[in-house]
């Protein structure tokens, strides 16, 4: 009787312990899970949001508790609006837009990061006749206004010594109506960013005048006119850190990814890039991924990003593209770089 007592009780008191050991294991899960399971990330078919798609696709934030809802905007400044609005979570963005949003004041977001370098998947295409910059004077360029693109184009001007309002006529045009455009006459040279730009170059007639390497600030600090950067809406930042971290970790997980498995990635880019899997591939071995383990280096000490955002303001300031320069510093998310 007693035996059978006694192993009971030992029955119990083991039970009892794996109950508290599981509890213990599910509490400490809990405390680092996601306060939020689903964040609305703002993207488009550009290359800086190749790594939210591959990301979503390959299961990388699910993994982490995470559903990542995708939506898409043609333009940097209508994301940014969406973030700073509360329609957004996260996005990444063209420096441009967020530098002008510093620039009015907005204290709606955070930068936390800078997901790669394009310098050769966005510049300035020509007809054939057209053999350099000079060449342009008297000629219809097209740029969509208040991009990366319009900058390189203002930047390569000054730098060959032509004014945009006395020398040519530059019209502003969305990069999707820009093969159009070239094909039938209508503009003479157009800048553009894949996979627009990969479409201008291999239609025939046309050739590449220059690329973001020919960019003023490309040399020193390795920017081009309006590199991409991470954000998030601050408010979603301080009331859901869980979340944050692990998004972020999802994200540079995906980033890793595209660097070791360009191929793999690109099965599922095509979907949404509507590239074919040889024109996806090439635009993936042109692109520098900057991993996570970087991040702190480039955004906080020394910071030589962050610090050539700092000399895009101001030359945004010069270029009359926004009204002042702000203190770039002010928008960095320290504690959410990776």
């Amino acid at each position: 009787m007693k035996r059978k007592q006694s192993a009971r009780t030992g029955y119990l008191v083991g039970l009892l312990a794996a109950v508290f050991i599981i509890a213990g294991a599910v509490n400490a899960v809990g405390s680092d899970a996601p306060e939020k399971v689903t964040v609305v990330y703002g993207g488009s078919s550009w290359l800086g949001h190749y790594p939210a798609w591959v990301g979503i696709e390959k299961g990388l934030f699910q993994k982490r508790g995470l559903g990542v809802l995708f939506q898409n905007f043609y333009a940097s400044s209508g994301r940014m609006g969406s973030l700073v609005a509360g329609d957004l979570d996260f996005a990444s963005t063209g420096c441009i837009s967020g530098i002008a949003l510093m620039a009015s004041g907005n204290k709606g977001f955070m930068a936390f990061g800078t997901p790669d370098s394009y310098a050769t998947v966005e510049g300035l295409i020509a007809k054939e006749s057209i053999k350099d910059i000079k060449d342009l004077k008297g000629k219809k360029v097209a740029a969509p206004f208040a991009s990366s693109a319009h900058v390189l184009v203002l930047d390569l001007l000054e730098q060959n010594g032509l004014d945009p309002e006395k020398d040519l006529t530059l019209l502003n045009l969305r990069v999707n109506e820009m093969p159009a455009a070239m094909s039938s006459g209508e503009i003479d040279a157009c800048a553009a960013w894949t996979p627009h730009f990969n479409k201008l170059l291999n239609a025939p007639g046309n050739h590449l005048l220059a690329d973001d390497t020919q960019f003023s600030l490309y040399k020193k600090y390795r920017l081009g006119p309006g590199p991409d950067l991470l954000v998030v809406r601050k408010e979603f930042a301080k009331k859901y850190p869980n979340t944050c971290k692990a998004f972020v970790e999802s994200y540079f997980e995906a980033v890793d990814l595209l660097i070791q498995k360009p191929e793999e990635c690109a099965d599922v880019l095509v979907k949404l890039t509507n590239l074919s899997k040889e024109d996806q591939m090439s635009v993936l071995k042109d692109i520098q991924w900057i991993r996570g383990s970087e991040q702190k280096a480039l955004m906080v000490q020394p910071g030589k990003f962050v610090e050539g955002m700092q000399r895009l303001a101001e030359f945004l300031v010069k270029h009359k593209q926004i009204d002042q320069a702000p203190n770039v510093k002010d928008w960095i998310a320290e504690e959410m770089v990776p």
